[in-house]
């Protein structure tokens, strides 16, 4: 079947083009294909394949028809910390409840604010709004979890809530796609926020210091289990804040002060 033609207004590809499909260790060529062209279908072309498991082979083309141009284009990295580097914003989706810190808003509400998003980034910028999902089977991990801000929540029936890849890419794509073209026009986009790889490099700063201090309990392999659950809530901290670029320099700025020797403080 095919979709009716959206009109120019409904899909500014301005926004479109700064939101980016991350899929985690998929298994299977055919869902990468299939993802691939619910992609094109509703006007996203960024795909990110973070240690997948199965290649762009035969199958995904076969599957993707004519959305092959999205196969080509896919970057394909080791790890989730390197697909979102330069993301100012990662939503994860999810179809179950999870007990993380984090803000859940259902596909239609987070399509508006994915849009808002995107919209603010400037054109020129590298810069991206990232949709994570997970493996097939397992759906994401917590160190892919890890890395976003908000969930994205994917309702279906109680009785039997199952989606699988290409679906769920589908369900986004097309609410993503409908918010764009009801996004107000005429508004001053904000300023982005800063990016994950910045964001990880204050978090890094953050435990040198504290381990400089002893501030983690116990020895050993303890205490590294200490920093890292720790340094885990942090940057999930930090992705709900999401700071601009000013607000990290006073974080950078603070800790810096902080770290400062008695003596240089009185120089």
């Amino acid at each position: 079947m095919s979709a009716m033609s959206p009109s120019p207004t409904a899909a500014p590809t301005s926004a479109l083009d700064r939101i980016e499909v991350v899929l985690c260790q998929t298994s299977m060529a055919e869902n990468i294909g299939a993802a691939a062209r619910a992609m094109k279908t509703m006007g996203l072309s960024r795909l990110v394949l973070v240690a997948p498991r199965a290649t762009i082979d035969a199958k995904a083309r076969a599957v993707a028809t004519h959305a092959s141009d999205v196969l080509d284009a896919a970057r394909v990295v080791d790890s989730v910390d390197e697909a979102v580097a330069d993301s100012v914003a990662v939503w994860a989706t999810t179809a179950r409840s999870r007990s993380l810190t984090l803000p859940l808003l259902d596909g239609r509400a987070a399509a508006g604010e994915i849009t808002r998003q995107a919209a603010a980034i400037p054109a020129g910028s590298g810069n991206r709004v990232s949709v994570l999902f997970g493996a097939e089977r397992t759906g994401l991990t917590n160190e892919e979890l890890n890395v976003a801000d908000r969930l994205l929540a994917l309702n279906a029936n109680p009785d039997y809530p199952v989606l699988n890849l290409a679906q769920a890419v589908q369900l986004v794509a097309y609410e993503v796609f409908h918010a764009t073209g009801e996004a107000p026009a005429g508004l001053e986009p904000a300023e982005p926020p800063v990016t994950k790889a910045e964001l990880a490099t204050l978090c890094a700063r953050l435990e040198t210091a504290l381990e400089g201090r002893a501030f983690f309990p116990g020895e050993g392999e303890e205490r590294e289990r200490h920093a890292r659950r720790l340094m885990q809530r942090v940057r999930l901290l930090l992705n709900r804040a999401q700071p601009r670029h000013d607000e990290l320099q006073i974080l950078h700025g603070m800790l810096t002060a902080l770290l400062r020797l008695p003596r240089e403080r009185d120089e």
